[in-house]
């Protein structure tokens, strides 16, 4: 016998186990394409997380750095003429009128 198509369709005429089926199989298909194909898939966020990872170790270096030169800023505030001392001995290559510097090739 023949459905006329409102029975066609409604939903009437499916059992609830193959109902359930169909359900089950769309959200099945929907998480499977969530995992591999969206724009946040399984592999982006194992490469988003490696990559937090390497970043949390460069700024725990950049800080660390910080910290040292922050210690090396209050050295010269507290000893300014050491310093310039240092820094004129060592970059600008000069020297005390009583003294001479013999310098050694490697």
């Amino acid at each position: 016998m023949r459905r006329s198509l409102e029975e066609k369709r409604s939903l009437k005429g499916l059992s609830p186990s193959l109902l359930a089926m169909g359900i089950f199989l769309l959200v099945f298909l929907y998480t499977l394409h969530s995992l591999f194909l969206s724009q946040y898939n399984l592999f982006r966020v194992f490469q988003l997380k490696r990559s937090i990872g390497e970043l949390q170790v460069k700024i725990d270096q950049y800080r660390e750095n910080n910290e040292k030169m922050e210690q090396l800023l209050e050295l010269i505030k507290k000893h300014p003429e050491h310093f310039k001392e240092r820094f004129t001995r060592n970059y600008m290559q000069m020297q005390r009128d009583d003294e001479y510097i013999l310098l050694f090739k490697d």
